[in-house]
């Protein structure tokens, strides 16, 4: 994948979060279309790229709350680090391994971000992360399901195969 469309899909997930997610909310849950973009930059091109992009992601979804600027793009970084370091070691090309990391990546930026949103409240922290937060793992999980889907039947090599592009 070159880097013209990853900066693309990098502000399209922005806008997604802030005007989509909330219309298609279940149950109070949200998909993390930032976090999807992170984990499939991770895939595709790996290395640095998903760790500078989730920086900057994050920095845009933080100018909407200048009062935590920085906490969303510190999460997404670590995230895409993270995804990037795990699906090294993983068989990429496997639907099941993709939605899992997916699954936990979002996990994972939302209990770094909302540690800090609610740190001194951890009692609606956890019922935030039981109710809300694994619920949209689930839900950005079938989406990047979904996304499979769609990348097998346009073969997109670089999503359902082993290799990059």
């Amino acid at each position: 994948m070159r880097m013209g469309p990853y900066v693309v899909a990098c502000i399209v997930a922005v806008v997604l979060d802030a005007t989509l997610a909330p219309e298609i909310e279940i149950l109070g849950a949200r998909p993390d279309f930032a976090v999807l973009v992170l984990v499939y930059g991770a895939l595709l091109m790996g290395g640095r790229t998903p760790i500078i992009s989730g920086f900057f992601m994050g920095l845009v979804a933080d100018s909407e709350m200048p009062e935590y600027l920085g906490l969303n793009a510190l999460a997404l970084a670590i995230t895409g680090y993270l995804a990037s370091r795990l699906l090294d070691h993983l068989v990429k090309a496997n639907i099941f391994v993709q939605c899992t990391v997916i699954a936990g990546a979002t996990l994972l930026h939302d209990l770094i971000y909302y540690v800090v949103y609610y740190r001194n409240h951890l009692d609606l922290f956890g019922r935030f992360f039981v109710h809300e937060a694994l619920l949209g793992a689930v839900y950005t999980a079938v989406l990047g399901a979904v996304i499979y889907a769609v990348a097998r039947a346009a073969n997109w090599r670089g999503v359902t195969s082993a290799s990059h592009w």
